[in-house]
């Protein structure tokens, strides 16, 4: 994701099956979706 790939790009480079797969993972994880995390870093 931070080196420009998509997040379904970086799902399925990270073992997720898919993009819904690691955003519900990523959310569950750090509290926030992947996207809203990429937006604060002002990557999105």
């Amino acid at each position: 994701m931070l080196g420009g790939q998509t997040l379904a790009e970086a799902a399925l480079a990270a073992g997720f099956t898919d993009q819904s797969h690691m955003t519900r993972h990523f959310g569950q994880s750090y509290g926030l979706p992947p996207a809203r995390w990429l937006r604060m870093l002002g990557r999105a």
